[in-house]
């Protein structure tokens, strides 16, 4: 069996596969060149962004996690899948609405998919009224949610586990 820890930053996404229990040596570390920064940057230009924009934004983070399944195939059944890094703290905290004082939060793809659309859909001016959502991320979110969808999707993940504060 296998886990996967997946930090999404800014400019990459770092993905560690562990064999569990540790009767296998080493752990496989993969990083993907694109983040919430490069996909907002080359992928989100519109207030609110256009369909063509997100499906592109998705797109280009299925194609490195395509990559990154064929450099190691285990991932697929990583399970469980943690996430990580602050910009999926911020999407976990609009799912439930304000700050979140457990380590951890279980956050299902249904969950995600709908913080995504709702976020997607708004402008920029109207995003910050979302209960959870602190005024520095409001330009940033719909970009993490792109990532974070494209990673559930890509990996088919019913749900992932959100490492809050620092709990990894």
């Amino acid at each position: 069996m296998t886990s996967a820890l997946v930090t999404i930053g800014d400019i990459s996404t770092t993905i560690v596969v562990e064999n569990v229990p540790d009767d296998v040596e080493g752990a496989d570390r993969i990083t993907l060149p694109c983040g919430v920064a490069t996909l907002s940057q080359h992928h989100l230009r519109a207030d609110p962004p256009l369909p063509e924009e997100l499906t592109n934004a998705i797109g280009e983070m299925v194609d490195h996690l395509d990559d990154a399944l064929r450099e190691v195939p285990a991932l697929i059944d990583a399970s469980p899948v943690t996430v990580a890094d602050h910009h999926v703290e911020v999407i976990a905290a609009v799912e439930f609405g304000g700050p979140i004082e457990a380590p951890t939060f279980v956050l299902s793809r249904d969950a995600a998919e709908d913080v995504f659309r709702t976020l997607a859909t708004e402008t920029s001016s109207a995003r910050r009224h979302n209960p959870g959502l602190p005024s520095s991320d409001v330009d940033t979110v719909v970009a993490a949610c792109c990532a974070l969808v494209a990673i559930m999707r890509g990996l088919q993940l019913d749900a992932v586990t959100v490492a809050l504060g620092g709990s990894r």
